[in-house]
């Protein structure tokens, strides 16, 4: 009799460990699978902004990116919502922003509206994933959009020096103490004026 007990308490120790191996492997799948989780990407469009989310420390589901420079983006107005997408690495999902963001800003520098423009171009450059030849992209449309800040403000300038001069006139047509004074400096900002609203010099090619 006692010699039969021996195999059977041997047993249960067998099946113990077994099913604390099979723990461990089942612990080490779940939590292999939550860091692959945790590295997953998603966007997705929904009540006019495009939202950002981020695998949890689990192995299925996403929450919203706590990370600032993926924070929720408003949707262009008459712009097409884009489809949801799905990335396995943050690069993708930064090479993929670039473009959503590239494309918003022309469309909102076709329109003039060089401010909005210039925030998304911000946005995209604080993407850490970006290629060499997008951050040199970015510099380009960078370039692209103060030359066109810069041109709106010499013609707001010109603007604000008409006025200027139409005072003066009317200075130096009261004939009072400083209408000869009025009269010169009118000529003098009407040519800044003008000047203004010329067409800048283009370069030569050497």
């Amino acid at each position: 009799m006692a010699e039969e007990a021996k195999p059977r308490g041997g047993g249960v120790l067998q099946r113990l460990v077994l099913w604390l191996v099979i723990a461990l492997l089942l612990g080490t799948v779940w939590v292999l699978a939550s860091e692959r989780n945790e590295r997953h990407f998603r966007t997705v469009s929904e009540n006019g902004r495009l939202l950002i989310e981020r695998g949890r420390f689990f192995p299925t589901g996403t929450t919203p990116s706590s990370d600032t420079v993926y924070a929720p983006l408003d949707l262009p107005d008459g712009g097409k919502p884009p489809g949801e997408m799905e990335f396995d690495e943050q690069n993708e999902l930064d090479r993929y922003l670039f473009g959503v963001l590239q494309s918003w800003a022309k469309e909102a520098a076709a329109r003039n509206d060089t401010h909005s423009a210039a925030k998304l171009v911000e946005r995209a450059s604080a993407l850490p994933g970006l290629t060499g030849s997008q951050v040199v992209e970015l510099s380009a449309l960078k370039a692209e959009l103060a030359w066109d800040d810069a041109q709106t403000s010499a013609r707001q300038a010109a603007t604000l020096l008409d006025a200027a001069v139409r005072n003066l006139q009317m200075v130096g047509a009261g004939k009072g103490i400083h209408a000869f004074e009025a009269q010169q400096e009118a000529e003098r900002l009407h040519a800044l004026a003008e000047s203004l609203r010329s067409p800048p010099p283009t370069a030569k090619p050497k």
